[in-house]
């Protein structure tokens, strides 16, 4: 849930790196052919208004329409009661409140272009049909361009105010998972302590999961409710600072760690995260057997995005990625070992974690 302040500091995003972003997209319409370019948001997909915006909606949607020139133009169903706050947190041009979203982006469109112009639209596939329906009816003979693959190319080439936030992101997750309580027995216990530390050091959203029996064929559980821990499990911790998302895991026991955990999170650090920047299937471990690992990367409008999903599918790690977050799971001898954590790649290929 998101909750806390949502707050602009232009020394951590510079105005300067939003528009230079924004200029990297009208490069690529002029490349393609395109008069406007047309990204959704909400709360489940905020990841591209906010990367060339700086804005992330609560509970309601918006449009944003990047031209040829000049800061992008933002439709949102939200009330102008709260427009000088959305110009406090985010960079746009026109801001104009559409509580009929896809019928009002239409007709800003035609009032602008030609009825049979070009359009591009990052996530075109993904685009509610509530919106959707009322943009065509409205405006049937634009042609649309699904821009995804081509966004997502400019999209991973991080820049050095993201990685600034991903590393803040990262240390406040970590700082969260160790101020776990020793001997916890209920999620409860471990759930709250985690929210405390993690909304205290400023972080926007929180969402966490547990494998609370270890000991056992293990998975991840959402924490509706209270959930019993026995001496070993995990928790995942899913975090957001300033719109960059970050994920780590943490395996825990009340008693001392089994030995395999020791050969695990060696087989983590040599094995797993030295192939994640080929995305070749890491090595076997010493012990146990690898169920499982994943590469996401943020590159549209879901904050993180698996590219690479073992063993259904392993492909190539995209041209130009800059961070990402990786992630396995291993049945060992003891039970079930989980770990994820974000990776920064250089250009000559090392990790830095």
């Amino acid at each position: 849930m998101r909750r806390g302040l949502m707050s602009w500091s232009h020394q951590e995003m510079p105005p300067e790196r939003l528009q230079a972003r924004v200029a990297q997209v009208q490069a690529w319409m002029a490349e393609q052919g395109v008069s406007a370019l047309l990204a959704h948001t909400s709360i489940a997909q905020p990841a591209v208004v906010h990367w060339l915006t700086h804005f992330t909606p609560y509970w309601s949607e918006a449009m944003m329409v990047v031209w040829p020139t000049g800061a992008p133009t933002l439709l949102a169903s939200l009330t102008k009661r709260v427009h000088p706050w959305m110009r406090e947190v985010g960079l746009m041009g026109e801001l104009i409140m559409a509580p009929r979203l896809g019928e009002q982006t239409a007709q800003h469109l035609l009032a602008t272009l030609a009825p049979s112009a070009r359009v591009a639209m990052v996530g075109l596939n993904a685009l509610p049909w509530s919106v959707a329906q009322p943009l065509r009816q409205q405006a049937p003979s634009l042609q649309w361009v699904d821009a995804s693959d081509g966004f997502a190319g400019l999209r991973r080439a991080s820049d050095a105010a993201e990685l600034g936030l991903l590393a803040q992101a990262s240390a406040m997750a970590q700082l969260a998972l160790s101020a776990t309580p020793s001997g916890a027995t209920n999620a409860s216990q471990v759930t709250a302590s985690i929210e405390r530390h993690a909304r205290l050091a400023g972080a926007e959203e929180v969402m966490q999961r547990i494998a609370p029996k270890l000991a056992q064929p293990s998975t991840w559980l959402r924490v509706d409710g209270d959930i019993p821990l026995s001496s070993r499990y995990a928790v995942e911790l899913s975090l957001a600072y300033k719109g960059t998302w970050v994920r780590w895991v943490r395996n825990f026991s009340t008693d001392a760690p089994p030995p395999d955990w020791a050969q695990a999170q060696d087989w983590w650090q040599h094995q797993v995260l030295a192939s994640a920047s080929t995305a070749h299937t890491p090595g076997a471990p010493a012990v146990g057997t690898l169920q499982h690992w994943r590469i996401e990367l943020c590159q549209g409008g879901l904050p993180l995005s698996p590219v690479v999903d073992a063993p259904a599918s392993v492909a190539p790690l995209p041209s130009g990625a800059r961070w990402g977050v990786v992630s396995a799971q291993l049945a060992l001898p003891s039970g079930g070992w989980f770990a994820a954590q974000p990776v920064q790649w250089t250009h000559a290929g090392a990790i830095h974690v």
